[in-house]
């Protein structure tokens, strides 16, 4: 993610911010520059306006019993997205779409030959690309998700419906509550 992105996402005052990507940093060796990288984009998924999503797939475990994902092989630098598109306030009557070849990458963004199109106040095309996006967003972070769970920890036996206050997440200052204000409007 570019620097100048990253800066938006750190300084600027949003109810809601998404990302997705395809991971957390540029194509590098591992090494201190690419620690310091992956540090910052975790930084910057800690913060309670970030929702990111980092590329994934799904493997086979006990817990899951999902059937293994496998790479299409099309392509050795870009594993799972290579969509490329911005919204900028999605849901209100003034959205903006950035959209094109460009990757928001430093290299993108000031030497490479790249093309976008913005397009201003049109909710139509801006729902279109929200709805492209969302589903981006939680096919890659139910499968980052996935890969957090420890499959040894869990019951093989079903939840039952819970009596606790879990609806509470939804109310106050958190981030179920953030996403539901975001969408509710």
């Amino acid at each position: 993610m570019n620097a100048i992105i990253q800066d938006v996402y750190r300084n600027t005052s949003a109810g809601l911010r998404y990302a997705v990507m395809e991971k957390k940093t540029r194509p590098m060796k591992k090494g201190p520059q690419r620690g310091a990288e992956e540090a910052k984009i975790s930084a910057l998924r800690r913060m309670k306006e970030n929702r990111f999503a980092i590329g994934s797939k799904l493997t086979r475990s006990k817990f899951d019993r999902w059937l293994s994902e496998k790479d299409s092989g099309l392509n050795r630098n870009v594993r799972y997205i290579h969509n490329k598109f911005i919204l900028i306030d999605p849901l209100t009557s003034s959205p903006i779409v950035i959209a094109g070849s460009a990757n928001f990458s430093e290299a993108s963004s000031t030497k490479n030959d790249e093309n976008m199109l913005i397009v201003r106040n049109n909710n139509r095309v801006a729902d279109i690309y929200l709805g492209e996006f969302m589903r981006l967003y939680n096919h890659h972070a139910f499968r980052e998700f996935l890969e957090g769970v420890d499959a040894s920890k869990l019951g093989t036996k079903p939840n039952h419906l819970r009596t606790d206050e879990w609806w509470k997440g939804y109310f106050g200052d958190t981030a179920r509550s953030r996403q539901r204000q975001f969408f509710a409007g």
